[in-house]
């Protein structure tokens, strides 16, 4: 059955083409994926120092972090919002951030190694007689923790003082968040036509099951996510069920695709999730 699936998947691309990705269709985008989702964010001295909430926006370009401090001075609370992004011509990450009480700040180099995400902020004036520069680095520490150190420099790098150091704690109860924050991403790959993207959300080890199709592996996945070029239309994901198993996250819910002669697909489906090289990916895809 597998072969014969696949032979009329070969059929249709020979047919339509191979799909075009869209600009962050790219792995290279994807290596800041380990922040997504809702976290709790603590100082070395075990206070809480704030709530972070991490989501993709803009066909999955833009990573977007809104913060909200967990103290408040005289009715005054702390909040922020930063704008995260692969830049492809400089081949740099880069991050603005702009906060409740006007200020901003920009850092224009960042780079993916190791495991981390490490931005250097643009110059600014620190007082009337010197300038400074900030570092700032993401460290994923493991599915549920990651660590954001931020230092600054007044001798241009050459020596670094910590001006925070914060533990973030995924929240427990907010797996759905990250599902659905990965859910509303693949909606987009789809709905803008790059199913080619879409392969890029499942382990390298992979399977979708249904009830005439079992396919298995990274590139059969992919071969299967292309064929869709000739359904076409949009595509809309539910989410009924979420919960954490161990080291597995298991979602239910409803995918509706209207494909591009107007008619309704409609199934259920059963997601599990596995963390793969600090990301979660999709082990199995059964749907019914």
């Amino acid at each position: 059955m597998k072969k014969l699936i696949l032979i009329l998947i070969a059929g249709i691309l020979v047919a339509d083409g191979f799909t075009q990705g869209l600009p962050c269709s790219k792995p290279v985008y994807r290596q800041f994926d380990f922040w997504l989702g809702e976290w709790e964010a603590f100082g070395t001295n075990g206070q809480k120092a704030g709530d972070s909430k991490v989501s993709m926006m803009l066909d999955s370009c833009i990573i977007l972090e809104e913060w909200t401090s967990a103290a408040s001075q005289r009715g005054f609370r702390y909040a922020g919002k930063s704008f995260n992004t692969y830049n492809a011509a400089s081949k740099q990450w880069q991050q603005t951030w702009v906060d409740n009480a006007g200020g901003t700040n920009e850092y224009m180099q960042g780079k993916f190694e190791n495991n981390q995400i490490i931005y250097i902020s643009t110059p600014f004036k620190f007082n009337k007689d010197s300038m400074a520069i900030r570092k700032m680095t993401f460290t994923n520490l493991n599915a549920e923790k990651l660590r954001q150190h931020g230092e600054i420099s007044k001798d241009g790098g050459q020596t670094w003082a910590t001006e925070y150091d914060l533990e973030y704690r995924r929240k427990k109860d907010n797996v759905a968040v990250m599902v659905d924050s990965i859910l509303r991403a693949m909606e987009d790959s789809y709905n803008k036509g790059d199913y080619e993207n879409i392969a890029g959300y499942y382990s390298k080890n992979g399977k979708v099951v249904g009830a005439n199709t079992v396919i298995n592996g990274a590139n059969d996945i992919l071969t299967y996510w292309q064929a869709f070029k000739r359904l076409g239309g949009t595509w809309k994901l539910s989410n009924i069920k979420t919960e954490k198993v161990g080291e597995q996250i298991w979602q239910k819910g409803i995918s509706v695709i209207t494909d591009k002669q107007g008619k309704i697909n409609k199934v259920n489906f059963t997601l599990v999730f596995i963390q793969e090289n600090g990301q979660w990916k999709i082990l199995q895809d059964a749907y019914w």
